[in-house]
């Protein structure tokens, strides 16, 4: 065996078992647990499968953002289970009909950039008044 296959050997097992607390989750479980109070509904967990094949869906997740940027605004803190269900609960017919499809807005506009005086060209004479060209001066940069 040469020295170079001694150090790195893509065939060869690795000699460190992983601890048991980090041990992959099963293929079939779900990445994360299900509160306790549904921990053992089967239809909480239909719906936790249901919502994992419409992540890969962009328009749910656009109104997911939006539902969010909406309760954001309301100051719901999002990662509050309980105030977004209280939220979801209240606003549910206006969810339904259809109110809350486009994010809220919270952003003001930005200005329209106008320009003072005429760009300055490479070779024109520089502004600052040294008499060289502006991309032997200022332009240099």
């Amino acid at each position: 065996m040469s020295w170079y296959q001694s150090l790195w050997n893509p065939f060869k097992k690795k000699e460190e078992e992983k601890a048991p607390a980090e041990k992959a989750p099963e293929a079939g479980a779900p990445p994360i647990s299900l509160p306790k109070e549904l921990a053992e509904a089967p239809e909480a967990k239909g719906m936790m499968a249901m919502f994992y094949r419409k992540w890969k869906d962009p328009a749910f997740v656009r109104q997911m953002k939006t539902l969010a940027a909406h309760m954001a605004k309301e100051g719901i803190d999002v990662k509050d289970f309980k105030k977004v269900k209280e939220w979801l609960e209240k606003n549910k017919e206006a969810i339904e009909a259809g109110k809350f499809n486009e994010p809220p807005d919270t952003l003001a506009k930005p200005a329209t950039y106008v320009k003072t005086g005429p760009d300055v060209g490479r070779n024109d004479p520089c502004p600052c008044g040294s008499g060289k060209k502006y991309k032997k001066c200022c332009g240099a940069g």
